[in-house]
């Protein structure tokens, strides 16, 4: 029984040793680089501050903003840019982004071709497709890449 008790002790002494050594090989984390990464990112960020408006705010009532379709998708729309995005941590890869562009070129050129347009800039609006953009593109002030409604005429 003792030399069980005295084994025993050993064994831990002996496992205690092993981890002290074996810490003194381990890898030290240096959290200052990732820090100032982190910090250099955010600060990059243009926040764009208040609400945004309703797609057809101070427009006359005509049957392109008032069909049912359009009121649907601009509360839809609404809805999401004001409660549901400020809550995600996605960063659209261009400027203005999708929700932004989408509201755009539904307001300028209709629900069916803005809507279209909308859905084209959300399947390009990933990491695989930013292989395929020109790096001279990218803005200096935001660091993303002009895509304007314009573009589409």
């Amino acid at each position: 029984m003792q030399s069980l008790s005295v084994s025993l002790k050993v064994s831990s002494f002996g496992l205690l040793l092993l981890f002290l050594t074996l810490e003194s090989f381990a890898q030290r984390i240096d959290l200052t680089a990732d820090l100032l990464l982190v910090d250099s990112v955010t600060r990059q960020k243009v926040h764009e501050p208040g609400k945004r408006p309703y797609i057809f705010k101070n427009q006359p009532k005509t049957l392109r903003n008032c069909n049912p379709v359009s009121l649907i998708y601009g509360g839809t729309l609404y809805v999401y840019q004001n409660f549901i995005s400020q809550h995600l941590s996605a960063d659209c890869l261009y400027d203005p982004g999708c929700s932004d562009f989408s509201r755009q070129a539904v307001k300028e050129y209709g629900l069916i071709k803005g809507g279209l347009l909308s859905f084209d800039r959300l399947s390009r609006c990933n990491r695989i497709a930013a292989t395929d953009l020109d790096p001279g593109m990218i803005s200096k002030k935001t660091h993303r890449f002009g895509d304007s409604v314009k573009r589409y005429q």
